[in-house]
Parts: structure tokens; C-alpha cells; sequence
């Protein structure tokens, strides 16, 4: 076995305790915010945002999964975890997690202020102590939770200057708020038996099939409000502007193009949830080389 691949092993369970893709997607749609903003904010400044809000979106994880372990252990989706198989001990997951919470708010007060740390705090009460116990309460709990994912473009904005309310970086929550609802909700059809089991009540009382008709109803939506994007000039670079609409067109596409292709509901939630995670990637690749290039002009 090479060091290369002893080294990816010993990742993986850190990686699958702070859910890196998601932290890292939070962190990003942060510093969109903040260049949305128009300014230029110090290279401290961005990174200490990044950081911060990296760890926050961490730690959020990692004590969720400490409150959750013994049904996350009953699940094969999350079964895996290292809270979950035993690997980590909750004890030192609170520690981790508690660390974690501290430095993202250590960061987040040296290199933004004040006002960016409360936002963060907020987020990440929120969804520890609202939308954590409300999952295993009624299937609302999924609309409850999405302030936690609209707040970082507005953290950003505000770390880089901007005063709120203002309508580029609420654009930029929008798209985070509708993006969330049917990313959860298509992720989380393939396990709603042991999701039932395990005593959560995440997902609304209808069929696989209606559910996937109504996650792409909220698609169309997030199409509309992704073509928003460009109207209040973000990214500021007209090219990129283009190709934030392009995404737009090309996402309601792709799911007017799937509701004709897929039959079976789950391999269509597959789908569409790929087709999700690639639109947000790119709207935010997008967002962020076109600034470069702004400022490069």
C-alpha cells in the first residue's frame, strides 16, 4: 500500500466528519458574497472569511453527528461516520466540534468583525438547536434549516463592507435557499424507509414520484433566481454575466429534459441531484473568475 494511499485513508474519516464537500461549498458561497460586494476587500479579509466560515460549517457537522450518531448508525448513508461506527468517541467529537466552533469564530473576529462572527454564531445555533431536533418532529424541519445555508453570502457582504438589506447578496441567499430544499429532499429519497425507521420525519407525506415533481418545481425556481444573478451584476464582468444566464437556461433544461427521460423516482433524484450539485459549482465558478477578471480589466 503506497504513503499516498495510507495518507487518503486516514483523511477519510475527518473528511466524512466535517462533510468537506458541503463545508467547502458553504466557505465559497461566503467569499461570493463578499466579492459580490463590489469592493476590494484585503486578502486577510477573504481568507480569514473562508477559514472561518469553513470551520463554523465543520462544526456544525461534527456536533450534529454527535447529538445523531445512534441513528445515523442505523442508516447505510451514514453509517460510516465515525461517530457512528464507533471510530470516534462523543466526547472527543464535542471536543473537536467545540474547538472547531471557537477557531471559525476566533477567525472570523480578527480578520471581519464583529458582525460577520454574530451572523455566523446565529447560523450555527440555528442549526444546532432548531433544525437538528426538528428533523425527528415534522418534515417543515427542512424549510426551517435553510437560514443556515442563506446566511454565508450575507456574512460575506457584510465582511466586505456592505450594508444590509441590499439585493445582491439577498440574490445570492435566494439561490442558496431555494438550491437546499430539493438537494435534501432528492438525497434523501433512496433511505426513506430507514429514514422513517430511525425516526426522522424529514420528507413530506407523498410518493417518491410526487416528491421528485415538486423538487422540480423548486429547480425551476432556483433557474429563475439564478438568472437574477446577472440583472444585479454579479458576477461584475459582463462575459461572466453570460454565463451565469447560460447556467440559468441550461439548468432549467436539464430538468425539463430529465422529467421526460426518468420513469423510476429514484434514479431521476440521483440525477437531478448531480444536476444540482454541478449548476451550484458552476454558478459560484462563475462568480468568482468573473470578479477576477473584472479586476483585471
Amino acid at each position: 500500500m503506497s504513503a499516498r494511499t495510507v495518507a487518503a485513508l486516514q483523511l477519510a474519516p475527518l473528511a466524512s466528519l466535517i462533510r468537506l464537500p458541503l463545508a467547502l461549498m458553504v466557505a465559497v458561497t461566503a467569499l461570493a458574497g463578499a466579492l459580490a460586494a463590489g469592493a476590494r476587500p484585503a486578502g486577510l479579509t477573504l481568507w480569514g472569511l473562508f477559514w472561518g466560515v469553513f470551520l463554523l460549517a465543520a462544526a456544525a457537522s461534527i456536533l450534529n453527528q454527535v447529538r445523531e450518531r445512534t441513528t445515523d448508525a442505523l442508516m447505510r448513508r451514514t453509517a460510516g461516520r465515525p461517530l457512528a461506527c464507533g471510530r470516534l468517541a462523543p466526547a472527543g467529537g464535542t471536543a473537536i466540534g467545540l474547538l472547531a466552533a471557537g477557531g471559525g469564530l476566533a477567525v472570523l473576529t480578527a480578520a471581519t468583525g464583529p458582525a460577520t462572527t454574530l451572523l455566523g454564531l446565529a447560523a450555527l445555533a440555528w442549526y444546532l438547536a432548531v433544525y437538528t431536533p426538528l428533523k425527528r418532529a415534522t418534515s417543515l424541519a427542512v424549510l426551517a434549516g435553510t437560514p443556515c445555508g442563506a446566511v454565508p453570502p450575507l456574512m460575506g457582504w457584510l465582511a466586505a463592507g456592505g450594508a444590509l438589506p441590499a439585493p445582491q447578496p439577498l440574490a445570492l441567499a435566494l439561490v442558496m435557499l431555494l438550491w437546499q430544499v430539493p438537494h435534501y429532499w432528492l438525497l434523501a429519497i433512496p433511505d426513506r424507509a430507514e429514514l422513517r425507521a430511525a425516526g426522522f420525519r424529514v420528507l413530506p407525506e407523498l410518493g417518491d414520484r410526487q416528491l421528485v415533481a415538486v423538487s422540480r418545481r423548486w429547480i425551476v425556481a432556483l433557474a429563475l433566481a439564478t438568472a437574477l444573478l446577472p440583472l444585479l451584476a454579479i458576477p461584475a464582468h459582463p462575459p461572466a454575466q453570460g454565463a451565469v444566464a447560460g447556467l440559468a437556461l441550461a439548468l432549467a433544461g436539464g430538468n425539463a429534459w430529465l422529467a421526460r427521460r426518468e420513469r423510476f423516482a429514484v434514479t431521476a433524484a440521483r440525477r437531478l441531484r448531480h444536476l444540482l450539485h454541478l449548476h451550484l459549482a458552476l454558478v459560484l465558478l462563475a462568480i468568482l473568475a468573473g470578479t477576477v477578471a473584472a479586476r483585471s480589466f
